[in-house]
């Protein structure tokens, strides 16, 4: 029997097994070894007993009145509430629920959410809480350590480039060298534009330089142009020009893979990336604007695999205090959803625009974040076709090479998005 949510952010039917989507939880985290000799319905059973159990603690019937009641909770009193018992926590964190139910003031003026109202800034959470419950749980609670192991894997890291332009370098360049008195630059730059090769639009440079360390990336496009508002544009490229059609071919061509790069406009994910011309399996929110739990179920009608826009604009690290990429909680049938949501961890704006750290602190701020989680997570990096120049973004490609040629020494495997679906798609038990 399903219900509907009285929770006025989240009108949908759902269904509340939350002991199921758990135990999908830790039978796919990859920091966790199966006993061979485990019996999967007597492991969800015992889940259910859980459950039940925090249920019957906090007075209700059912998961379902324990899963509207999450919903429903606001971040200042969530703390007391989840410290019932380890279970809720994971479920609350790792499916962003801060989110779903968070006042008007807690977006941003594109209509993110903010770091500064999520639970994990407000309650001073650790990095990658999620799996921290996950390991101490299994050391604990007598079922789960008969059920699985702790078994600590290698990290390893995704690269990624949203293409947001290609033509704006005579501008936004142009400014830059004018207010520097860099008339040299200004003739440079015109030089480009005579020659038709603008300064951003550098895909072969990209993909070269990473070639260098063996690495392969992904490159995220906008369908739609144009300007939407004064903070807010699409590309400044046309995606069926044959300039760009022959650029996302041999950016396949070459061993890289293409994405869509979902923009501001009424076109469906589908609808966008059949305008693409080639076959993509991934997907990346412009601006990374997106609402839950709308835009997981976008992903889902659309057919793609993967998605790679749950972090935050203004801060790196894992938004939702969970390391390894997962699928979400579908809160109109109660399961898990089918694709893959791949965490941004770091993406360099966040240095420039909203930390404004010193550019030449930037690389070896991003190198010990991956010093602190060398085991246990995939961390995705997404460094924008803009900041490999050295204009208005001076310094930044050089940190790039710092941080890759750190990858490099470190052994960590580079994996693109075919690589994660093989390596973290769930399994549906």
């Amino acid at each position: 029997m399903l219900k509907k949510t009285s929770s006025a952010s989240c009108e949908q039917y759902i269904s509340g097994m939350i002991s199921d989507y758990l135990y999908l939880v830790y039978a796919n985290c990859k920091a966790l070894y199966s006993a061979p000799d485990l019996d999967k319905q007597t492991c969800r059973n015992e889940f259910k007993n859980v459950i039940a159990g925090i249920c019957t603690q906090l007075n209700l019937s059912t998961e379902n009145e324990l899963l509207q009641k999450l919903l429903k909770l606001k971040t200042n009193e969530a703390k007391t509430f989840l410290h019932v018992h380890p279970f809720l926590e994971i479920f609350y964190l790792i499916n962003t629920l801060d989110e779903i139910n968070a006042d008007e003031t807690d977006f941003d003026a594109l209509g993110r959410f903010k770091y500064t109202a999520s639970y994990q800034k407000q309650h001073t959470l650790e990095s990658n809480r999620v799996l921290k419950l996950i390991l101490s749980t299994c050391e604990t609670i007598p079922f789960l350590k008969r059920s699985f192991t702790p078994l600590p894997v290698a990290s390893g890291f995704f690269l990624s480039h949203d293409i947001d332009s290609l033509y704006g370098s005579s501008v936004q360049d142009g400014l830059w060298a004018i207010k520097n008195f860099r008339f040299d630059v200004l003739l440079k730059l015109f030089a480009n534009a005579i020659t038709q090769r603008p300064h951003w639009f550098n895909i072969d440079l990209i993909m070269a330089i990473e070639s260098e360390h063996d690495f392969r990336s992904t490159f995220y496009w906008l369908v739609n142009q144009g300007r939407i508002d004064k903070r807010q544009t699409n590309a400044d490229y046309a995606i069926l020009s044959p300039k760009l059609q022959t650029t996302l071919k041999q950016v396949q061509a070459r061993g890289f893979e293409n994405g869509l790069h979902k923009s501001i406009s009424t076109q469906s994910i589908q609808e966008e990336a059949e305008c693409l011309q080639v076959q993509v399996i991934g997907n990346r929110y412009h601006y990374l604007k997106f609402k839950l739990p709308e835009a997981y179920k976008a992903i889902e009608t659309s057919g793609l695999k993967l998605d790679a826009s749950l972090g935050f604009a203004e801060q790196f690290g894992f938004r939702n205090a969970y390391s390894f990429p997962f699928s979400p909680y579908n809160f109109e049938n109660g399961k898990a959803f089918s694709f893959l949501e791949v965490p941004l961890t770091i993406m360099d704006g966040t240095f420039q625009r909203y930390m404004k750290l010193p550019v030449e602190n930037t690389a070896n701020r991003i190198i010990d974040f991956f010093e602190e989680h060398k085991q246990n997570a995939l961390i995705s990096v997404l460094w924008h076709n803009t900041f490999f120049t050295n204009y208005k973004y001076k310094g930044y490609l050089q940190e790039y090479k710092k941080i890759l040629a750190y990858l490099h020494a470190s052994k960590l495997r580079c994996l693109n998005q075919t690589d994660i679906l093989k390596q973290f798609s769930w399994t549906q038990h």
